[in-house]
């Protein structure tokens, strides 16, 4: 632990939030763009339903995000005083493979794995921090599952549907 602060590395616990939250924005605002892409090749009102569920769920957990690091009343205590680093947790959120083709099995493979990273990322998180931000990190895992949950129907919609 470097002297003064609470993290193996010696950065801030909230320079390392910080770097996560904007990690996750990204992520969220890559998603929106990859859903549009499929809705202009779609032609069933059903999965264009679907996709504007999707993108109006990520715009508002962006919005929850880009809220929480400008209040003032947003306060990254953690619980324990132990030295921890969770820039451990940048493989959870894994840097995108450059995606070969934009078609809907893999863009929407591509979001069910971002969803689940993003859920565990957030519930690690909000059993380490108390306060508005461990609510916060809740209600991004909970959203999480809900999406990825949507996400596999649509999956299944548009990719399975061949199958049987």
């Amino acid at each position: 632990m470097v002297e003064g602060k609470d993290t193996i590395s010696g950065k801030s616990s909230e320079e390392i939030m910080e770097k996560i939250i904007q990690k996750v924005i990204t992520i969220k605002k890559e998603s929106i763009v990859k859903y549009e892409k499929i809705k202009a090749k779609s032609k069933y009102d059903h999965t264009i339903q679907i996709l504007n569920e999707l993108m109006e769920l990520e715009k508002r957990d962006i919005q929850i995000l880009e809220n929480a690091e400008v209040s003032p009343n947003i306060h990254y205590a953690r619980k324990t005083g132990v030295a921890e680093d969770y820039e451990f947790l940048d493989h959870m959120i894994s840097p995108d493979e450059k995606m070969v083709s934009d078609d809907p099995r893999t863009i929407l493979a591509w979001s069910i794995n971002k969803s689940d990273q993003i859920y565990k990322m957030a519930l690690i998180l909000s059993e380490e921090y108390e306060g508005e931000i461990s609510e916060m990190l809740q209600n991004i895992a909970q959203s999480e599952i809900k999406r990825k949950n949507r996400i596999a129907e649509l999956y299944d919609e548009l990719v399975n549907k061949d199958y049987w």
